[in-house]
């Protein structure tokens, strides 16, 4: 008659430990999911400002002139807020998007320019994204010379 009681203990051991490897096993899943949703999401963000980055590249190299890129610099007009970082007010008029007050809030572009003896400007495009405690830059160098 004891056998049969110490069986049934054990059946009862058993299932509780196969509902702890289960419930540690489904705890695992849910947080790789949970990892793997925030990581698309991340990547999302970084590639949307990526592409915002290239078409202020493009404009200010197929659509500026050296003069309005020397007005910028007179100007001090280096930085693109959050506001500004939009494909339709890029396009319309890229100078437009630029200006001389530092965004305090993140996402922003800045513009750097170095102009070299030779009628050349050395362009750098710095996206500073992300929080104050992880913060992430992305860089863009270029050139855009005086051709006339």
């Amino acid at each position: 008659m004891s056998k049969s009681l110490s069986k049934k203990g054990f059946t009862l051991v058993e299932v509780l430990c196969s509902l702890g490897v289960f419930s540690i096993i489904f705890i695992c899943m849910m947080s790789f999911d949970k990892a793997s949703i925030n990581m698309k999401k991340d990547i999302k963000n970084i590639n949307k400002d990526v592409l915002i980055m290239e078409a202020i590249k493009n404009n200010i190299i197929y659509s500026m002139t050296f003069k309005e890129l020397q007005q910028l610099e007179i100007s001090k007009s280096f930085f693109v807020n959050k506001e500004n970082m939009d494909f339709d007010k890029i396009k319309a008029n890229v100078k437009q998007v630029f200006s001389d007050h530092t965004p305090t809030q993140n996402p922003y572009i800045e513009l750097s320019l170095i102009k070299d003896e030779l009628n050349v400007y050395k362009l750098k495009l710095l996206l500073h994204s992300g929080q104050t405690n992880k913060r992430e830059e992305l860089q863009c160098n270029f050139y855009k010379g005086c051709h006339e």
